[in-house]
């Protein structure tokens, strides 16, 4: 199947009654293992890579195994590159193939941000990519109340429109990198940011959010929502069980159990975004 931009996935299915998966996947294991779940579900998905996965591996080298996979797959998939900072990286990116690429200007003053992702949009519609933005901050792990920004309404809106981003991923008090599903999210703010802003929105640091808010975001606007740490949380769970059971098990048993977990969570997941049958 031919790899798909996020808004052909979301125009294949559009009721705005789910939405869909990103699974940050940086390995060929991580890629194969989303896709199973994805297959199993009947539903669309979108594998994306980012700074995490580039410490690994080149860029080329993600794009050349995302491609392959999501090729052969039967189900419709995106690849997507995550929190791009610098206009260079995604220009490589469009270069390698991605479908959808992310710039990620919210350290920017928000004229800098608008500026910056317009040049982004014009280089991704030339591509024919779709592009999301992001206004607002969403945190790390430890991060001081000052360095939370939750979005605002009016520049988020006015960002949309002074860019023509696709997407755009905001800011409702979820934080990046947690591992155990804790958070609600700013639900009354949430609502008004879908109300106001005309694209779909995007739901980051979706792996500490309780599924219960997820449901409810989805109902309120959120059409994309993103998991990594869940995902790498989940396999090396299994795989230091399968290691301390059994300290000689082989390294690609012990990945294959690693990647089994990732699929058995990336299906719970795709199961709360309502993303299951959307194929």
């Amino acid at each position: 199947m031919s790899i798909r931009t996020i808004t052909d996935l979301l125009a294949s299915s559009p009721a705005k009654d789910w939405a869909v998966g990103q699974f940050n996947s940086h390995n060929l294991v991580m890629m194969g293992a989303a896709l199973a779940a994805a297959r199993a579900e009947r539903a669309p998905v979108i594998l994306a890579v980012g700074y995490q996965s580039t410490k690994y591996f080149s860029l080329q080298a993600l794009a050349a195994a995302m491609r392959v996979l999501a090729e052969e797959a039967d189900v419709p998939v995106a690849i997507h590159l995550d929190h791009a900072r610098e206009l260079e990286r995604v220009r490589e990116a469009l270069d390698c193939g991605f479908s959808s690429v992310m710039f990620d200007g919210s350290a920017l003053s928000f004229e800098d941000n608008v500026a910056k992702t317009r040049q982004v949009v014009a280089m991704a519609r030339d591509a024919g990519a779709s592009v999301e933005g992001e206004v607002g901050v969403v945190p790390q792990p430890g991060a001081k109340p000052g360095e939370i920004g939750l979005t605002d309404i009016g520049q988020a809106t006015e960002f949309a429109g002074l860019t023509g981003v696709d997407l755009l991923a905001v800011s409702l008090g979820s934080v990046h990198g947690m591992t155990e599903a804790s958070l609600a999210i700013d639900q009354a703010l949430l609502e008004k940011l879908g109300q106001a802003i005309p694209v779909p929105l995007v739901l980051h640091g979706a792996s500490g959010v309780t599924d219960e808010a997820v449901r409810q975001a989805i109902t309120k606007g959120v059409r994309k929502i993103n998991v990594n740490t869940a995902l790498k949380a989940a396999a090396v769970r299994k795989m230091r069980e399968a290691l301390t059971a059994r300290p000689d098990t082989d390294l690609l048993e012990v990945m294959d159990i690693g990647g089994r977990a990732i699929t058995e969570l990336a299906v719970h997941k795709l199961r709360v975004f309502g993303a299951s049958g959307r194929a």
